[in-house]
């Protein structure tokens, strides 16, 4: 699986080289790229919803035939005919997720991506993530004993150091276990001992960080009188001081896209303290893909159409609200850079939907041609009609057509020749005549001379 992802790397680092290196350009290029690739998709989509507006008038006279029936053998009835009449007319109903099913994979792909810009998105060759994750941690750790919990008001140096030891489990920190090998540096807090792995969560994205805003941070917390950066002239474990690892760790950002945008880093993720802006990404995210499934109802098939019932056709509030919320909620949780790419990939498809709706219209179904396809559906069923007939009583010709013996009071008999029938009921062949809401029944009598 490996070459899927490098495939992508290769086409987010084309995306980044024509955008002059800014990510948030770089997303608006790669989500266009994925558009036009799924264009035949998108296209398939659409004739897929012209042919369902064209036979939703079958399936809608088939909805009112069982209006106001709802108990479940009826439901299941009414589900078969409407599968059959589609199966019938050469169309699938599950047609048009194809390209939504597609989508999935690609956004956990960009997730992958952006979660390992170190691997995918920068130009850091043989850069070990795994080693200078442990310096990092250790890092961290030296500026952690470093703040000054005096300056600090509130709980706001709990949250400082929460969110420091937050960076340290992304970069691998782990407790130490018997099996620990003892000469790995180790600290302690809490009366338990850590040490660096180098194998965290998402060790690249703190790496990131530290590159990007390690420097400025620990400038901003030292001017305010929060820091002591007299630590930065310590040794650390592999022999360089902290300020000689923060300068090595900052010379990496050329290497790496361009995040920022407003100055807010899209590798973070939006909270209401220190990214606040980056709060709009989510907000952004609601709104456009609300947007989308107006627009998508406005120019698809279920536009302006009820079923029998008089539901919306296509979804409801659920769709309409609750998706768009369940969108912005992943935006929220995760790095900013997944809620930009979702924007520009729901803002790229909303102008791909109008143009596909004004080259390919989807035609509109109307109350004249639902009661069209009721008539239509009468006339196709073939009405059978019902010959009474007299036999001999040991006569079994008859027998795989009888719908009715009324001669036979015996109902377990088995064997036609040990039953006694004197009249029996059988059907004919389809009649070629317009149906009628009724079987028509036809007697006809004969003698034993005349049937045998």
């Amino acid at each position: 699986m490996s070459f899927i992802y490098d495939i992508f790397a290769y086409l987010m680092k084309g995306c980044l080289y024509i955008s002059g290196n800014h990510y948030i350009l770089a997303l608006f290029f790669f989500a266009l790229v994925m558009e036009i690739v799924l264009l035949p998709l998108a296209i398939k989509q659409q004739k897929s919803q012209i042919k369902m507006a064209q036979i939703k008038p079958l399936e809608m006279a088939i909805r009112e035939k069982y209006k106001g029936r709802n108990d479940r053998a009826t439901q299941q009835k009414m589900t078969l005919e409407i599968q059959e009449m589609y199966q019938q007319n050469g169309h699938s109903q599950f047609s048009g997720c194809l390209p939504l099913l597609i989508q999935l994979p690609i956004i956990f792909i960009l997730f992958t991506i952006v979660r390992e810009p170190i691997t995918y998105s920068s130009s850091l060759d043989g850069f070990n993530v795994q080693s200078e994750a442990k310096i990092a941690v250790e890092f961290y750790e030296a500026e952690k004993n470093a703040l000054i919990k005096d300056a600090f008001e509130g709980t706001e140096y709990d949250e400082e150091y929460k969110k420091l030891i937050g960076y340290q489990q992304e970069l691998g920190l782990a407790k130490v276990e018997e099996d620990t090998p003892s000469d790995v540096f180790k600290f302690s807090y809490n009366d338990t001992e850590y040490y660096p792995t180098g194998v965290g969560a998402y060790p690249e994205m703190a790496l990131q960080r530290l590159m990007i805003d390690g420097d400025e941070k620990i400038n901003e917390l030292a001017e305010a009188g929060k820091l002591d950066k007299s630590f930065l002239e310590k040794t650390a474990s592999n022999g360089k001081t902290y300020g000689e690892i923060l300068a090595y760790f900052n010379s990496c950002e050329d290497k790496l896209p361009n995040y920022k945008i407003a100055g807010q880093n899209l590798i973070n993720e939006p909270d209401f303290k220190e990214n606040i802006w980056l709060m709009l990404i989510p907000l952004l995210v609601f709104l456009t893909s609300f947007l989308q499934t107006k627009l998508t109802r406005k120019f698809g098939a279920a536009a302006n159409q009820t079923d029998a019932n008089g539901n919306p056709i296509g979804g409801g509030l659920f769709l309409e609200v609750g998706m768009p919320i369940i969108s912005a909620l992943f935006a929220y949780n995760f790095a900013a850079a997944i809620g930009a790419y979702w924007i520009w990939r729901t803002l790229i498809g909303m102008l791909k939907t109008f143009i596909l709706a004004k080259a390919m219209p989807i035609p509109v179904v109307t109350e004249e041609q639902i009661a069209e396809a009721k008539k239509a559906m009468k006339a196709k069923q073939k009405k059978k009609k019902v010959i009474t007939i007299e036999v001999d009583e040991d006569d079994n010709s008859y027998d795989d057509m009888i719908v009715h013996n009324s001669g036979n009071s015996n109902k377990k008999a088995v064997d036609p020749t040990q039953r006694t029938p004197r009249r029996i009921e059988m059907l004919t062949a389809d009649d070629d005549d317009e149906a009628v809401s009724t079987p028509e029944e036809v007697t006809e009598e004969a003698d034993d001379t005349e049937e045998n």
